[in-house]
Order: structure tokens, then C-alpha cells, then sequence
């Protein structure tokens, strides 16, 4: 061991005094911590002498020990404060020539066991001088005269003791060999403990500089640091963190109770978190939340923790986190909920807007309508059929335009659904095409359909959506063509077995055409090729942005190429897949009633049930005339009244009506047939509400059909000869029945 006596933990105090540089020797610590580990070093010297005393007189041991107490506690103290006097290198040196005296001192009794010759003698010493070289080499080597100061003595004890024993021999030679040998391993051993200590130097330093960074990053951050002791529910916070609920520095103990903070209904939630992350569900907890500020109110903050210790047994003990003021933010989320909420009540309170405007404008446009389709009928001069069929293309786009704007407000809405069903779809083709024929050749067009042979059959689709699609393109072609022709062009190309059918439809016209810019942004809302054409031609802008709308909820797509005076193609793709014709092909198409339609007209017994005078003088102007026996009445109720189980072969109910509304008359009617038995009677929908959900509820309370103000004499008699057909229809699927049974 070493035998100065001021050795003890020397580079404790100069290992890393430089961030990985060299050791530099500080006399004043030196000492300080040689005081501090005297007892040590005594106590381990009366252990050496109690074992000394297997190959030494008791004599030699006791002296021993008394030298060294004296140097220790008489001798070598009154001389530091001498040192610390003198200029830094010579206090050096002169700190290494008293550890020189004490390290003589130290190695009397090892010198004394080698000496002996005896195998515990040896052992002692060579033990006493290996430790001392390595003591030595890790805490002296701070300063060169120090570890020759404490090495000398040893190394004079490793020659002379065995010489001494055992005179010029091999035996005195090979001991200090050993040693040496041995102090070389020490010497290899404290580079090693020199490396280590550097290392750990500079990461100590590494890691003070980062915490150092981290609290400055922090601070300037603005942000709440917290650690909680789980097991007392003690918080600790960083100054940020007091701050930000209005404290003032050292208004809040250093110790605190986290839950006096927290808002009660936000507990739950921080347990919860704690919870899974405890299990390793989630790898750190992250929560919105409310903390209780200085004046009573409460802040909102994003809090994230994480555990950083467990007891033995795993109970989680000790959590460390950050706390963020988000109370801006909250409010502007508050501010925009408002604002979102705001603007779904006025949203809903358009749509109620809508559709109470869809049935006010459509009860004064069905009698403008249909007066003017009953007066076509009639024998009239020429220069009066103009001004009524002035008057029809006049209302037909005022119907038109509402239809657009209805159905755009569906879609915005959300409440646009495609009724899917088999259909004829050549038949659809030239039902949309007949529509736009004869104002093309009124034009001076020439409007020609071409349909290739793999397009043809049935098709599971919505029929009046794809309609409503063709219907549009084409009366855009015959509006912006003043000469040439408007051509509708379908074809179809057969995909894998039992996938949908790739449907292609162009409408081209040789019309005035529009520029690239133009085509980019013609499918938006309001939008046409420029603004003179609004003015010069009319319409809303609403038609081609409802038929992308409609192209892209069927699963397909529609596009446009064109030139400025060289016309337009619109090409629609759609993905429909085949279907089998119905067993029953009722003509619900509302085409114009065929002869034998009209024969089962003139023997119809209809009840209308209809509240506006102009409606009922429609509907009796256009039934009438072709033999229909009708009775009217005001409301629902007194259709209720009127209604008897086989009286009348079809019912045509309003649904909006004072007293009783036509879905409540309808369901009352429904129950007399069921409480009768006897076999219901079509009732038809008449009314001006014809948005999906109208549809859904007239279905729901009832009703067969549905017929969509305003009307024209050819929709309101083909669709009650439709509905007259498919009762028909459904008798005679009866009496077949009926028939096989027997």
C-alpha cells in the first residue's frame, strides 16, 4: 500500500480537471484528502502488523505501528501549512520528499517479512508491494516526482528483502522478478483506470453540457417540466411549470399533491393513461388537459410523462414529464366548433329552405305546366300554338333550373342516393335522347343516335341518373350548336366474366366549342365557358358539375375535348354490370301511354287528393279529356273518408296537405285495406317534394309511386298508366298462382 500517507484518492482531484486532458496536481487537495483517508490507512497497517506477527517479534509490529500513528497524527501535519507557503512547484516538491520519508516508513515491516525468508514473509511483502506499486501508479502518476517518491521505497524493498533472506542466489533474483513483474500488470491496470476515468470524465461532462442545453432549451420554451413520486403522489416542478398557472417563484412548495391540480373530470383520463403505459401498452402517456390556476380557473395543457423508474417488484415509482399551454389553441378549436356547428344549422336551415321553395315554386309552375300542355291538346291556330308552346319552354326550364338546384343542394348535403335497379338500356338512351330530338330539329339540327350491338340488354343501374346525365349533355349540344348536328354515340366493352360492363357514351356537336383554359374548369358550380355565354345563351352552370357528380357516385367519369368553333364531345365511362330483365317489365318509364294504355285510362277511377285549386284544375284538365272518372277532394282526411276497399282503381295523394298530410292519409288507408283484407290500391305520390328522403317516407308510409310536380300532361298520364299497368300486372301474377294452386 502506499506509504506516504497522503495519497488516498490524490487524482480524485486532478483526473479530469481538464475535459480529457492531461492530469494536473493540486498540493492544497492533495492534502485535504489525505487527512480525509488517515484511518483508513492506519487501520490497514494494524492489520498487515497483526499478520506480521506469524514470522516477526511482537516487538517489531507494535513498533511499527507507533511509528507510523506518529507520522500520521505528530509529524507529518504540522508540515502541510509549511508547504502551502511555498511557490506551486516547490510545495510539489516538496510534497514528494515528505511522502518519500512516510513511504520508507510504510515499507519497514514488508522489508522485515521478505527478509525472513519464510513463505509468509515473502507473501506479506510481496502482497504489500504489488498493492503499494499499484496505489502509486493510479494516484500518484499526477505528478512524476510523487510516484518516484512513493515507487522508490518499494521498489529498494523488493531487492533488499530477498537479498537479505537469502544472500546472491536465484531465490533473491527471482522475488523482485515477480514483483516487478507483477507491478507491471499494476502499472497496465491503472492505464486502464486512467482511460476508464477520462471517459467517464468526459461523458459526465457530455451529460452535464446536455442537461445544461436541455434546461436552457426548456426555459426557453416555455414549457412545464414535472416528476411525480407515484407511490406519494408528490409533484415536482420546474419553474415554467408554476409560472404557467400564475404563481409567483416559491409560492408552491417544493412538495405537492399532482391531484390538487387537476380538474375531477379530467381524473379518469390521467388513470386510464397511466395505466396502459404502465402495462407497456402505449410507450409514454399523452393527454389533453385542465389544471387549476392561481385565480380558480382552469388552464388547458398537453401533458406527457413517461416511467423512468420501478421498484423490485415492478411497481412503477417515479415519472418524469413536460407540460405545454395549449389554451390557445383550445379556444381557436372552440371558436371553429362554433363556427362549424353555426354553419351546419344554416347549412340545415338552407336544405328546410330548399325544399320549402322546391314546394312553393313548383305548385305555381305545375299549373303554368300543365294548363299549357292541356291547351296544346286542344285545336288551336297557329300563332296560338306558339305562344303555348312559348309558355311550355319556358316553364321546362324554369323545371329544369330547380331540378339542378335541388340536386346540387342534395349533394351538398350529403343525402344524394343513386336508386339502383335492372334497366333497358337502350330503351333509357332513346327515352333521353327523344326529350332533346325535337327542340334539335326545331334548331334546324340534325340529332342521330348511334348504339353499338354489345350495348345492348339489361344493366343494373340508376336508370333516371344516367338519363338525367344524357339528358343534360345533349341539351347543352343543341343550346351552343346554331348549326350542323348533335350526335349521342354509345358503346360498351366487355370485361372478365361477372365484371361490370365498361359503358362509354359521347355526345358531340359541331356547337361553337370552347378553349383549353375553359375545358379545365367547366365541370365546377356556376361555372360555363365564359360569361357572355350565361347571358347569351342561359342557364345556371349547375349542369355539367351535377353530371360529374353523378358520373363520379356511379363509379365512373366524364371529360371533355373541344375547340373554339369546331364543337365539343363530352365522354361519359361508366362501370355497369349486366342484369336479368324483371319478371314483370311494368312500364314505370313514364313514357306516353300507348293505345292500350289509354283504354285502361278511360275506364280509371282515380281519387285526387289535392289542397290547391290550380293543381286540382290540372289534374282534371289533362285526365278528364281522356275519359277518367275523377273525384277531388281538399286534404287527407276527406280522401281517408271517401276511400272505400274497391271504389277507385288508383289514388293520386299530395303530401303536403292542411288537416291531414298525404303520408298520414296513406297509412290510414293501408290499415282500413289490412283491416278488410282486401287487396291494396295503388296510390301514387303527387307532389312537389321530390327529394330522396320525400321518396323514402312515400314509400314508408305506403305509397306505390311517385309522380314529381310540376307535371306535364304526357308525365302525369304515363305515370298513372304505369301504375295502372303494374297493379294489372301483379292481378295476373295472382291468377296464375291462383290457377297452378288448383
Amino acid at each position: 500500500m502506499d506509504a506516504s500517507g497522503n495519497l488516498g484518492d490524490l487524482n480524485k482531484t486532478s483526473s479530469g480537471a481538464a475535459r480529457g486532458g492531461a492530469k494536473v496536481f493540486d498540493v492544497r487537495t492533495a492534502m485535504a484528502l489525505s487527512r480525509h483517508s488517515r484511518f483508513d490507512r492506519v487501520a490497514f497497517c494494524v492489520a498487515y502488523a497483526v499478520i506480521a506477527l506469524l514470522v516477526l517479534p511482537w516487538q517489531a509490529s507494535a513498533a511499527w505501528v507507533a511509528v507510523i500513528v506518529a507520522w500520521e497524527w505528530l509529524l507529518a501535519p504540522p508540515m502541510d501549512p509549511i508547504l502551502l507557503t511555498l511557490p506551486e512547484d516547490q510545495a510539489a516538491a516538496a510534497y514528494a520528499g515528505l511522502n518519500l520519508i512516510g513511504s520508507v516508513i510504510y515499507h519497514a515491516v514488508p522489508l522485515l517479512s521478505l527478509a525472513s525468508g519464510t513463505p509468509i514473509g515473502i507473501g506479506i511483502g510481496v502482497t504489500w508491494i504489488t498493492g503499494s506499486a499499484l496505489n502509486a501508479f493510479v494516484y500518484a502518476n499526477a505528478s512524476r516526482a510523487l510516484l518516484l517518491a512513493t515507487l522508490a521505497p518499494a521498489g529498494a524493498t523488493a531487492l533488499i528483502g530477498p537479498w537479505l533472506a537469502y544472500g546472491f542466489s536465484w531465490a533473491a533474483a527471482t522475488i523482485p522478478l515477480v514483483i516487478g513483474l507483477s507491478s507491471f500488470a499494476a502499472r497496465r491496470l491503472s492505464l486502464d483506470h486512467d482511460a476508464l476515468l477520462a471517459e467517464l470524465t468526459n461523458r459526465r461532462f457530455a451529460f452535464t453540457d446536455l442537461e445544461r442545453k436541455l434546461s436552457i432549451a426548456v426555459e426557453a420554451s416555455g414549457d412545464g417540466m414535472f416528476e411525480v413520486d407515484l407511490p406519494a403522489g408528490q409533484l415536482h416542478v420546474n419553474a415554467n411549470w408554476v409560472a404557467m398557472l400564475g404563481y409567483e417563484a416559491g409560492e408552491i412548495g417544493p412538495v405537492l399533491d399532482w391531484r390538487d391540480f387537476l380538474h375531477p373530470d379530467d381524473t379518469v383520463l390521467v388513470r386510464r393513461g397511466y395505466a396502459s403505459h404502465f402495462q407497456g401498452v402505449i410507450p409514454h402517456t399523452s393527454a389533453e388537459l385542465r389544471l387549476r390556476r392561481k385565480d380558480g380557473g382552469y388552464k388547458w395543457v398537453l401533458s406527457r410523462a413517461r416511467l423512468i423508474e420501478r421498484a423490485p417488484d415492478g411497481r412503477p415509482l417515479r415519472m418524469v414529464g413536460t407540460t405545454i399551454d395549449i389554451s390557445a389553441r383550445k379556444a381557436l378549436e372552440l371558436e371553429l366548433e362554433a363556427a362549424r356547428d353555426a354553419a351546419e344549422k344554416a347549412n340545415q336551415a338552407k336544405n328546410v329552405f330548399v325544399a320549402n321553395m322546391s314546394h312553393e315554386i313548383r305548385t305555381p309552375l305545375n299549373g303554368v305546366i300543365g294548363v299549357a300542355g292541356a291547351l296544346a291538346r286542344t285545336g288551336m291556330e297557329r300563332t296560338q300554338r306558339e305562344m303555348v308552346e312559348l309558355i311550355q319552354s319556358s316553364g321546362q326550364m324554369l323545371d329544369r333550373m330547380l331540378s339542378d338546384i335541388l340536386d346540387q343542394a342534395k349533394i351538398e348535403a350529403g343525402d344524394f342516393q343513386l336508386q339502383i335497379a335492372p334497366f333497358d338500356l337502350r330503351r333509357e338512351i332513346e327515352a333521353a335522347a327523344a326529350l332533346m330530338r325535337a327542340r334539335a330539329e326545331d334548331n334546324g339540327l340534325k340529332f342521330r343516335v348511334e348504339y353499338a350491338p354489345e350495348a345492348d340488354g339489361w344493366f343494373a343501374g340508376d336508370a333516371v341518373r344516367l338519363r338525367q346525365i344524357i339528358s343534360n349533355l345533349a341539351s347543352n349540344a343543341v343550346k351552343f350548336t346554331q348549326k350542323g348536328e348533335v350526335a349521342v354515340r354509345v358503346s360498351a366493352s366487355e370485361a372478365a366474366s361477372g365484371a361490370p360492363v365498361s359503358l362509354r357514351i359521347e355526345v358531340a356537336d359541331t356547337g361553337i366549342g370552347f378553349d383549353a383554359d375553359a375545358a379545365e374548369r367547366l365541370f365546377g358550380r356556376f361555372v360555363q365557358a365564359d360569361g357572355s355565354i350565361s347571358r347569351r345563351f342561359g342557364g345556371t352552370g349547375l349542369g355539367l358539375a351535377i353530371c360529374k357528380t353523378l358520373s363520379e357516385l356511379m363509379g365512373g367519369e366524364i371529360s371533355a375535348r373541344s375547340r373554339p368553333e369546331h364543337g365539343s364531345t363530352f365522354t361519359v365511362i361508366l362501370p355497369l354490370p349486366r342484369a336479368e330483365p324483371p319478371r314483370t317489365a311494368a312500364r314505370l318509364d313514364h313514357e306516353p301511354a300507348g293505345q292500350d294504355g289509354m283504354a285502361a285510362l278511360s275506364r280509371a277511377r282515380i281519387l285526387l287528393a289535392e289542397d290547391h285549386p290550380t293543381n286540382q284544375r290540372v289534374v282534371q284538365l289533362i285526365l278528364e279529356p281522356v275519359g277518367v272518372r275523377l273525384m277531388i277532394v281538399d286534404d287527407g282526411l276527406q280522401a281517408v273518408e271517401a276511400f272505400k276497399p274497391g271504389l277507385f282503381d288508383l289514388i293520386l295523394m299530395d303530401m303536403q296537405m292542411p288537416v291531414m298530410d298525404g303520408l298520414a292519409a296513406t297509412r290510414a288507408i293501408r290499415e282500413l285495406e289490412r283491416a278488410s283484407g282486401v287487396r291494396p290500391t295503388p296510390i301514387v305520390m303527387f307532389s312537389a317534394n321530390a327529394m330522396d328522403e320525400h321518396l323514402a317516407m312515400a314509400a314508408a308510409a305506403g305509397a306505390d309511386h311517385h309522380i314529381a310536380k310540376p307535371i306535364t300532361p304526357e308525365r302525369l298520364l304515363a305515370g298513372v298508366e304505369a301504375a295502372l299497368a303494374q297493379s294489372a300486372g301483379e292481378d295476373l301474377d295472382e291468377a296464375e298462382d291462383l290457377s297452378e294452386a288448383v
